[in-house]
């Protein structure tokens, strides 16, 4: 980090993507910040927000070495917080933006995470072409600037994740409760309620977090 950042901010990265029009990495009091399209993807408000939703579902025993699936990159937050709290994690990460995943390693230190493995694949396909019972814990985090790719509400998209989810296995979703979303937002809850037994949500400032699992677990 620079000292000059303290006084003035820099932008380290202005570039653009075939999936994003501007993406940017700020430095500012000595801390980077992600911003695609105009939309924040990281920094201590992120973070704020995704601690917050972690402390707030009901949490299953800790696995050893779970095998975590985070759909959407961004700047990497939510694995490095999955990185601390879970034991000796194996994570996959998948974005669909290479650039978004480099400039996630270079400037968010995403590779020095042990055991994680990144995919440069369409969310939805990868799901589509994963074995049966793979992983532990999936976290959503799909967002193109301030929009959500549509199959993230869709019924079939979750048919598929718990194909893909062990039988203990739990759900996490970033999702927004702001303008259209509101509405939105309150049909994922209920395909989520229709797709699995436990379901929880956690809203926060413009999101809204949802946490499900495929049994009820006792705490």
């Amino acid at each position: 980090m620079s000292l000059w950042s303290y006084l003035i901010p820099r932008t380290l990265v202005h570039t653009t993507s075939r999936y994003n029009q501007d993406i940017r990495v700020i430095e500012e009091w000595g801390v980077r910040r992600l911003l695609v399209n105009g939309s924040r993807q990281s920094g201590p408000s992120i973070q704020v927000l995704w601690e917050s939703a972690l402390e707030a579902f009901p949490h299953p025993e800790l696995l050893k070495k779970p095998s975590i699936l985070v759909l959407g990159v961004g700047g990497g937050t939510v694995m490095g917080l999955l990185a601390k709290r879970y034991n000796k994690p194996r994570i996959t990460a998948v974005d669909i933006d290479a650039t978004i995943i480099a400039i996630a390693k270079q400037f968010f230190g995403l590779d020095r995470i042990p055991s994680i493995r990144f995919v440069v694949q369409d969310a939805k396909d990868y799901i589509d072409s994963v074995p049966a019972h793979m992983y532990d814990v999936v976290v959503i985090d799909l967002f193109i600037g301030r929009i959500i790719p549509s199959f993230v509400s869709s019924p079939a998209f979750y048919k598929a994740l718990k194909h893909c989810m062990t039988p203990r296995g739990i759900l996490l979703i970033n999702y927004l409760q702001e303008l259209d979303y509101q509405k939105k937002s309150d049909a994922l809850r209920k395909t989520l309620i229709r797709s699995f037994r436990d379901v929880h949500d956690f809203p926060i400032s413009n999101n809204r977090f949802f946490f499900a699992r495929q049994s009820k677990l006792i705490e």
